[in-house]
């Protein structure tokens, strides 16, 4: 009987030692304590990857998402220089080089690091355009603000009180798992994720190759931290539609089968008159596939309001 119960412990440790594993990541990993946090800002900062190109009156700040970095806004920025300001920044841990360092910040913190490098810039108010997870970062400055009198976010929206749709949760937790596995593993799993959970050609974009995207699990942070805010009710609340007080421009791809928010949450922005919202040709990375259709619009936009 004791080797039979031995046994059935063994068994069940085995069975069980994914999701301790799981449990004991999202326990133990949180993010830097915001006190210490507060102390490194001007220095996380100071050593962004930062590029500003052209001379105009109006500023123009680009963030970008996963898996991402500056570079992604080259053809935005080679038609926008010629009329605006346009300051863009690589989130830590983003570049395209390595640096060997693996910072994390939680999504608080990366909207103070967003904050600050606005402030840096030393203009009234500039323009925001963020894509993907720097759209989800710059959501914040829907409320009225300081420091954002115009945001443009492109294809990441709001599900507002819709449910989110369970392929979201599915990949999302993947991606948050492959920050915290060896590096090896986790390339493996966030290559398994676009390839095998999103499909990505198939649903996401289908301009985009899986083999084009950088899968690098030190730029999966940001998922780890989405989780560990969920099970822990820290999640930052979405601005409501009726407290926008930002000139809204949003754009998404009308080229997939997963989508990044509510139909709900887009009437509702037209029905109360808080954003102009437009469907255009392609998938998630639209700003690839059709720059000039996007520039033009971008700028048609910011020059109207």
């Amino acid at each position: 009987m004791k080797k039979i119960a031995l046994i059935s412990l063994a068994v069940a440790a085995l069975l069980l030692s994914p999701l301790l594993y799981v449990a004991g990541t999202f326990a133990l990993n949180g993010p830097i304590p915001d006190e210490q946090f507060q102390q490194a800002l001007p220095s996380i900062v100071e050593n962004l990857e930062v590029k500003i190109e052209g001379n105009g009156d109006k500023t123009l700040v680009m963030i970008h998402g996963y898996p991402d970095s500056l570079e992604m806004w080259e053809p935005q920025v080679e038609f926008l220089k010629e009329h605006y300001t346009v300051a863009r920044f690589t989130l830590p841990g983003f570049e395209q080089k390595d640096t060997g360092e693996r910072p994390h910040y939680s999504i608080q913190q990366i909207r103070m690091i967003s904050d600050a490098f606005i402030a840096s810039l030393n203009a009234e108010h500039v323009t925001v355009i963020a894509h993907d997870w720097g759209a989800m970062y710059a959501s914040h400055y829907l409320a009225q603000n300081d420091l954002v009198d115009q945001l443009i976010l492109l294809d990441i929206g709001s599900y507002g009180s819709e449910p989110t749709p369970a392929i979201n949760a599915k990949y999302t937790f993947a991606l948050g798992i492959a920050w915290t596995l060896p590096e090896t593993l986790g390339h493996k799993l966030t290559l398994y994720t676009a390839e095998h959970i999103l499909e990505l050609e198939k649903n996401v974009d289908p301009n985009k190759s899986v083999h084009d995207l950088r899968t690098d699990p030190r730029m999966t942070y940001p998922y780890w931290h989405l989780w560990n805010a969920i099970f822990t009710k820290t999640l930052p609340t979405a601005v409501a539609v009726e407290d926008f007080g930002t000139e809204l421009l949003f754009i998404y791809g009308e080229d997939k089968q997963i989508w990044f928010h509510g139909e709900q949450w887009q009437q509702q922005v037209i029905d109360l008159n808080k954003g102009q919202i437009e469907a255009v040709p392609g998938g998630h990375w639209f700003t690839e596939s059709s720059p000039a259709l996007i520039n033009t619009m971008i700028h048609d936009w910011i020059s109207a309001n």
